[in-house]
């Protein structure tokens, strides 16, 4: 475990995640909202007339996710906020940045279980933000798609 604190692996602090995960909160919404204004998605009444569009939601939430860490993620293993917070992912076994396609597949459908909160299922975010106070401190959705998230080198805390 030391050898991996001296080149810079050790696991990224339960309030950088937690600051990560709160800019992310904000900015990823916020861009998909002036995409939803610019493309007009959901401006006329006939985009409510089924009820509520969940498809056209989940894919503008997509586009802005992509928009806003889709580079990031590919190039460093790394959202906005998980960059501004000095932490990043990295596959569980080698350390090295995960394949986009893992990051986007496996990790990023647990992204709206914060904005799931707000319609009253607290308990799933509850659940895998437990899963991170244990030791390792990795969550569900990072023993799903192997990854862990770390300090960036040269950061100590």
């Amino acid at each position: 475990m030391l050898q991996g604190r001296e080149h810079g692996d050790m696991n990224a602090a339960v309030w950088r995640r937690v600051t990560a995960a709160a800019i992310d909160f904000v900015i990823v919404p916020s861009v998909a909202m002036i995409v939803m204004l610019i493309t007009g998605a959901l401006e006329n009444a006939e985009a409510w007339t089924d009820g509520f569009p969940w498809l056209r939601v989940v894919l503008l939430g997509v586009v802005g996710y992509l928009m806003v860490n889709g580079v990031l993620l590919w190039r460093c293993g790394q959202t906005l906020g998980k960059r501004l917070a000095k932490i990043k992912i990295v596959d569980h076994e080698s350390g090295q940045v995960p394949a986009l396609w893992k990051l986007i597949v496996l990790r990023a459908p647990f992204f709206p279980l914060m904005h799931a909160t707000l319609i009253g299922f607290w308990y799933l975010l509850a659940l895998d933000l437990l899963m991170g106070l244990r030791g390792d401190r990795r969550c569900i959705h990072d023993w799903v798609s192997g990854t862990k998230v770390v300090a960036v080198a040269g950061d100590k805390n």
